[in-house]
């Protein structure tokens, strides 16, 4: 072909050209449209958002918590039979509940099968302790006599017949040395030979040595053997003597058991103490659970467990428990509103006392910590009864004309609190300084003002503006924290 047509082919080149150029401007507008729209939609939604007005009003925090209904000057009767190595005793016979009783009224009748048998073998036992005190004591007297008999008998018989002896012996001497005398004198006229007068000599010796024998014994009496008698027989004295007094002690024992199991027998019948209307003491801690005791006849009472209350109806008082994230706010004295299930009227009162330890948790709720407190009910009605459930509500702070925000506008961003300000068509993050809170609302301290904006849900906007940079250690564990919402406990703002 020839450059005509090659000048006819590259006219559609060039018009295919400004096709593409003019279609890339209508995309780039479409596109520009695209953009101004969302933002005029952003704005408008900015607009539409639901916001709060930070403004003041008397704030209150007030805890309400449902309990139960009590004497306030209730009477126990606990078992006071003691557990020997058994779960306990079972009940035999009871009073009704309900029933108006008088002091000295018949309440409960105990188990005392086993006591009684106990004190039957207990019986045998202080009468075997009984015979051997007596055994010990007639040992011991009989030792005291045999003291007594060597000191002012034995003594002085075998004193008196050593004395014999040597009495005896002088004379035997005496007269010995007298024929001894006598038979010199004849040996000298030569009236008596040698041999007599030897022999007279050796019967003087003879009553010398058996003079000196005898003296010798009566040395050997005083000095020897009347010290070691009298040693011997005090030494069975006070031998005999402990041993009588460990048998007593024994048999005081034996028989101070005796009467404790008589006085277990008779605690076994429990009297009313004072007038009053009987009140089961039941112990409901949950299904499956141990604990739970049903007062009934047949049920096993352990040592000091309580049976039956006897309520006073002039003093009333509500027993509740407290969350630990309210507990801080609870004190003595402090007023509150009692409100009975089924009764329209509501009665003052006051909070008695709180615990300082925590409640027991069953396995279903081992992680919630709640706290026991009493309060009192001013002037009850005759229409209160023990057991009744009532709505306790304990005004625990007023702050007149307070600052306030929704505890849904503020969030934490690290250990600080944080709202969400709309200014200016855009929100801007404010730090804040909070002070008591209820369910509803923060007492604000710093950081907000009057007529502020803030936004009721924060968490939306958050990828919107700029926080300060936390540490690692202080970091949410998730990209989906964010802020908290109500207190999880029961708490409520009353209407100033």
């Amino acid at each position: 072909m020839g450059p005509r047509s090659n000048r006819q082919a590259a006219r559609p080149r060039r018009g295919g050209f400004v096709l593409y150029v003019l279609i890339a401007l209508l995309v780039l507008a479409a596109a520009a449209a695209a953009v101004w729209q969302v933002s005029r939609t952003a704005k408008s939604d900015y607009a539409n958002v639901l916001r709060h007005t930070v403004a003041r009003s008397d704030f209150l925090l007030a805890v309400t918590e449902r309990g139960e209904i009590e004497s306030g000057g209730v009477t126990e009767v606990r078992s006071e039979v003691k557990s020997k190595n058994t779960p306990g005793l079972a009940i035999l016979r009871i009073v009704p509940e309900g029933t108006e009783v008088e002091a000295g009224d018949f309440l409960v009748q105990l188990d005392s099968s086993a006591l009684e048998e106990e004190r039957t073998t207990q019986k045998i036992a202080v009468n075997t302790a009984k015979a051997l005190v007596v055994e010990a004591n007639n040992v011991y007297e009989t030792a005291v006599i045999a003291e007594r008999e060597y000191i002012e008998g034995t003594y002085i018989q075998e004193r008196q017949t050593i004395e014999s002896e040597v009495f005896v012996a002088e004379e035997n001497l005496n007269r010995a040395k007298e024929y001894l005398a006598y038979s010199t004198r004849l040996s000298a006229k030569g009236y008596v030979n040698d041999l007599q007068l030897q022999a007279d000599r050796f019967a003087v010796e003879k009553s010398q040595k058996e003079l000196d024998a005898a003296k010798t014994k009566l040395t050997v009496l005083d000095q020897f053997t009347k010290e070691k008698m009298l040693k011997q027989l005090s030494s069975d004295i006070l031998i005999f003597k402990a041993k009588w007094e460990a048998e007593q002690n024994s048999y005081d024992l034996e028989l101070q058991k005796l009467k404790d199991i008589e006085d277990q027998i008779s605690k076994c019948t429990i009297v009313s103490p004072k007038a009053g209307v009987v009140t089961y003491a039941h112990q409901r801690e949950g299904f499956g659970n141990n604990n739970e005791f049903i007062v009934q006849e047949g049920a096993e009472v352990r040592e000091r467990q309580v049976i039956i209350r006897l309520p006073d109806p002039s003093s009333m008082r509500v027993e509740i428990t407290v969350n630990e994230s309210l507990v801080q706010y609870v004190r003595k004295g402090l007023p509150a509103t009692v409100a009975p299930v089924g009764i329209d009227h509501k009665f003052r009162g006051a909070v008695l006392s709180i615990n300082q330890y925590a409640e027991p948790s069953g396995w279903r709720r081992a992680n919630v910590k709640e706290y026991k407190a009493f309060v009192s009910i001013e002037k009850p009605s005759p229409e209160l009864r023990s057991g009744m459930t009532a709505s306790v509500t304990v005004r625990c702070e007023s702050i007149p004309n307070a600052l306030q925000a929704p505890v849904q506008a503020v969030f934490p961003h690290g250990p600080d609190m944080y709202c969400l300000v709309f200014n200016g068509g855009t929100w801007e993050p404010r730090k804040v300084k909070t002070g008591p809170t209820n369910d509803k609302f923060f007492v604000v301290e710093e950081g907000l003002a009057e007529s502020d904006e803030v936004a009721m849900n924060p968490r939306q906007f958050l990828d919107e503006v700029e926080l300060p940079e936390l540490p690692p250690e202080q970091k949410p564990a998730s990209p989906g924290d964010g802020p908290p919402g109500p207190p999880a406990a029961v708490a409520s703002a009353a209407p100033a």
